[in-house]
């Protein structure tokens, strides 16, 4: 019941935040941005004779999911302690 109320909080704030940045239309983008996400593309490109993109973004993707499953096994760990009677 908390759970949910919690998650409906959460979806009618940023429901509220889209609605209110939808109405300001579209936002041209700057010159300097698409220059600085090529040079960003340039360092990439450099860096993937060294170490594969794919190899890059499967390191990443491997931390984040042993980050989640630990703080998940925290969680569980969690709430099987605040049953009463175990210690």
């Amino acid at each position: 019941m908390i759970t949910t109320a919690f998650l409906n909080l959460i979806y009618f704030f940023v429901l509220g935040i889209t609605g209110v940045l939808g109405s300001f239309g579209e936002v041209s983008t700057n010159n300097s941005l698409t220059e600085s996400i090529l040079v960003a593309n340039s360092y990439f490109s450099a860096l993937a004779l060294l170490l594969p993109l794919t190899t890059i973004f499967a390191i990443i993707i491997f931390d984040l999911v042993f980050e989640n499953t630990n703080f998940l096994y925290k969680l569980i760990r969690w709430g099987y302690r605040k049953v009463p009677g175990i210690n």
